[in-house]
């Protein structure tokens, strides 16, 4: 569907879930990926390729709420491959709690991971673009939960509402740069984030009754969309956050 050969992509918390279905269709489609998880094992980069060479793929441990350790993971897949060329800020996580119990410091883990994460990833790989004077693609995850209240989640509904407004704000600061700044963000997707909530007995019915496309949506769905808007497909698109959610956003 996409050509990517000669891009050199990474891809925040690419060791499962959504990000690993991202990074895999990247490398499906030719480019040269490099992934970052907190438990990432080399076994990752094998399955990303499906058995095959992974010459075009870097892996690496990386704490996405220690701000040093992004930017290596960067400055490593740089390292590795030369450059970067596009940057996936997939790297997220919740922790549904009653708001009364919610600690300072769960608030801050969610805070550094979901929003301060992808904004100072994103920083560093635009001062590089701006320095060199060369473009460049973000895609950032956000979620429904910018658009729609998530109870007992204040801290990841807070995080990714902000993760919405840093694209727009990054895409319209840095566009003229020939930077384009975009969002996805996916509705009910089977992941190890939300497996619990959905093996609730009628949990998944009640879902699937509510929503105008009524199942729940796919990583594959998501990663097609991430693909579109780094391709030169969405090359007059910038500032956007993509609802892909079955039409949650709907009702």
């Amino acid at each position: 569907m996409f050509c990517f050969e000669g891009k050199v992509v990474a891809v925040t918390g690419g060791g499962k879930g959504i990000g690993k279905q991202i990074a895999k269709q990247f490398f499906e489609a030719g480019a040269c990926v490099g992934v970052c998880n907190r438990h990432y094992t080399p076994e990752v980069l094998d399955d990303i390729a499906g058995g095959g060479d992974t010459g075009r793929l870097f892996g690496m441990v990386t704490d996405v709420s220690d701000m040093e350790q992004v930017r290596g993971f960067l400055d490593g897949v740089k390292e590795k491959f030369g450059k970067i060329d596009i940057l996936i800020n997939n790297a997220g996580i919740s922790h549904p709690i009653d708001d009364n119990q919610l600690s300072e410091e769960l608030w801050d883990l969610v805070m550094d991971i979901d929003l301060k994460a992808c904004f100072f990833g994103s920083q560093h790989v635009i001062r590089q673009w701006v320095a060199s004077g060369t473009p460049g693609v973000i895609v950032n995850i956000s979620s429904i939960a910018a658009h729609s209240v998530l109870s007992h989640n204040v801290a990841y509904c807070c995080a990714k509402i902000g993760v919405a407004m840093m694209t727009r704000c990054l895409a319209s600061d840095f566009g003229k740069h020939g930077i384009r700044v975009n969002a996805v963000s996916p509705g009910s997707i089977p992941t190890d984030i939300n497996r619990e909530k959905y093996a609730e007995p009628g949990m998944l019915e009640s879902l699937e009754a509510r929503l105008p496309i009524p199942r729940q949506g796919t990583v594959s769905e998501i990663a097609n969309s991430v693909l579109f808007l780094a391709s030169d497909a969405s090359s007059y698109t910038t500032g956007q956050v993509l609802y892909v959610d079955g039409g949650w956003t709907l009702v």
